[in-house]
C-alpha cells in the first residue's frame, strides 16, 4: 500500500484502529511525522500482489524494483521448471513474486542478515507458498552459492556513499548496509559481470539493478566483458537493469 500523503496514511490508521483515537494510534501518528518508512508502520509491503512482511525492517520494496520483476515474471511464465536466485534478497520481494505468480519455479533466496530469513519465511507462508520450493541461505553476495540457476535477480546495495548526505528522511530508517555495499556503488555489478556466468545454466539469464546515474559505467563495464547483454529502463523511463545472458 504506497501512499504518500500523511493524511491519508491516518485515515487509513483510522481504520486499523475502528476510529478510536488511542494510545497505539498516536504512536503511530508519530512515526509518520517522524518519516518513518508508512511500510514499517503496517508491517509489510504489497509487491506485485504479494504480501511482503517486514516486521525484520529490511529494505523496502521499491515500485523501480516491481516494474522489472513484472517483466521477468512473463519472460519465464509456461517454461516449465526452471530454479531461479534471488540474490541479496533482503525482505525477499523478488524470489516471493516468482513463487507466487511462476508456480513450476523453485527460488533460492541468498541474504547476507541471516536474521532475514525468518521474515522470508513467514511471507512464504502468508502468500501460501509450498516451503519445499524455496531454499533460504545467509550469505555474502555469492560466497555460498553452489549451483547453477536459469534465472538470477539481484538487486545488490549501490548507492555510492558520498550520497549519503542526500538520502531521503524515511531511508535512514532502512538498514545501511541495503544501500552501501561498496566504496563506490559498483563492487556488486564488477563481481557479477566477473563471476555470473559461473552460476548460470546454458541458456540462463542474470538480472541486475542499477541506479540511473551509473549508466555510462555499467555500459562501459559490459562493453569490455564477453556478455550478450541489454539495458532496460525503469519505469521512469531512465537506464536501470543489466540483463545479462550466458
Amino acid at each position: 500500500m504506497y501512499l504518500t500523503d500523511d493524511a491519508a496514511k491516518q485515515k487509513v490508521l483510522q481504520e486499523k484502529y475502528g476510529g478510536i483515537e488511542n494510545e497505539a494510534y498516536r504512536a503511530d501518528c508519530a512515526r509518520i511525522d517522524a518519516h518513518e518508512p508508512w511500510e514499517y508502520i503496517l508491517g509489510y509491503a504489497d509487491f506485485l500482489g504479494c504480501k511482503i512482511d517486514l516486521s525484520s525492517k529490511p529494505m523496502v520494496p521499491r515500485d523501480e524494483t516491481a516494474h522489472w520483476v513484472a517483466r521477468v515474471i512473463e519472460e519465464w511464465r509456461d517454461k516449465g521448471s526452471v530454479t531461479a536466485l534471488d540474490l541479496y534478497a533482503g525482505s525477499g520481494n523478488i524470489g516471493i513474486a516468482l513463487l507466487k505468480h511462476l508456480p513450476e519455479m523453485s527460488v533460492t533466496f541468498n541474504e547476507l542478515d541471516a536474521n532475514l530469513l525468518p521474515q522470508i519465511a513467514k511471507s512464504l507462508e502468508i502468500n501460501d507458498i509450498d516451503p519445499l520450493r524455496a531454499t533460504l541461505i545467509a550469505g555474502d553476495s555469492l560466497e555460498k552459492v553452489r549451483e547453477k540457476f536459469d534465472v538470477i535477480c539481484a538487486n545488490p546495495p549501490y548507492v555510492d556513499p558520498r550520497g549519503e548526505a542526500d538520502m531521503d528522511p524515511e531511508m535512514r530508517y532502512e538498514p545501511h548496509i541495503a544501500f552501501f555495499g561498496s566504496s563506490d556503488g559498483y563492487g556488486h555489478h564488477k563481481e557479477l559481470i566477473a563471476r555470473g556466468r559461473e552460476f548460470l545454466t546454458p541458456h540462463g539469464v542474470l538480472y541486475g539493478e542499477f541506479d540511473m546515474t551509473q549508466a555510462d559505467e555499467i555500459k562501459r563495464l559490459l562493453a569490455a566483458s564477453d556478455w550478450d547483454y541489454e539495458i532496460r529502463n525503469d519505469p521512469y523511463g531512465h537506464p536501470g537493469l543489466m540483463v545479462l545472458r550466458a
